[in-house]
């Protein structure tokens, strides 16, 4: 599959799977509480003292001051190795969509889930900010690994390891209980939305450039 037609895909597909689950949220679809009993059963399956402890670990990755961190860390770092376009690029989709993140949770108000949350949780429940913030950093940078790593071993390796920690940060939300699983789909499918367009704005206009 072509660049563009990976970033169009990710744009409807995002975009698309996005909207089915606000609209089916906002008209009480029977389909949501169905799905999310489900998820959570499966992923509440595995509780032990061990796997909380793991699970309360990493969703701290994905916490608001832990993805600031990686962000400034990742930034400067780019723009050390004169890799400007990259940075820029890393910015924007952390702080545009993050805040669109923000906006529509404000929106739509969904409370948490009730059962007793592992870690502090506040505001509101849809979509996971953790989940977005998650996918938009680690996907940030997978893209950029694209561009960056000529090895295809090493970059292989970047992707993969950055998406099953963003899996993995998703999937912990729910095992603390601060999220219901659709709460974290539509977390992942927003941001998938938002890497989409401006992959597909920095490609289009040159500004991510392959290394020779």
């Amino acid at each position: 599959m072509s660049r563009q037609k990976q970033q169009l895909t990710s744009m409807i597909v995002g975009f698309s799977l996005f909207m089915i689950i606000l609209v089916s949220l906002l008209n009480q679809a029977t389909w949501i509480n169905t799905f999310d009993s489900h998820i959570i059963h499966i992923v509440r399956s595995v509780v032990s003292p061990l796997t909380t402890t793991i699970a309360i670990a990493i969703t701290s990755i994905g916490n608001p001051y832990s993805m600031l961190g990686l962000t400034v860390v990742a930034t400067l770092t780019l723009l050390f190795i004169r890799q400007n376009n990259a940075a820029l690029f890393l910015l924007v989709n952390m702080a545009v969509f993050s805040s669109l993140n923000h906006i529509i949770k404000e929106w739509v108000a969904r409370p948490r889930p009730s059962a007793h949350h592992l870690v502090v949780a506040s505001g509101f429940s849809f979509p996971s900010g953790h989940s977005s913030g998650a996918l938009l950093f680690f996907g940030s940078l997978s893209i950029i690994a694209i561009y960056l790593i000529k090895s295809h071993y090493w970059r292989h390796l970047v992707i993969g390891l950055c998406l099953i920690l963003t899996l993995l940060i998703g999937i912990s939300r729910i095992y603390v209980q601060v999220h219901y699983p659709t709460d974290v789909l539509a977390g992942f499918m927003l941001a998938l939305t938002g890497l989409g367009l401006s992959w597909y704005y920095f490609d289009s206009y040159h500004l991510l450039q392959q290394k020779s």
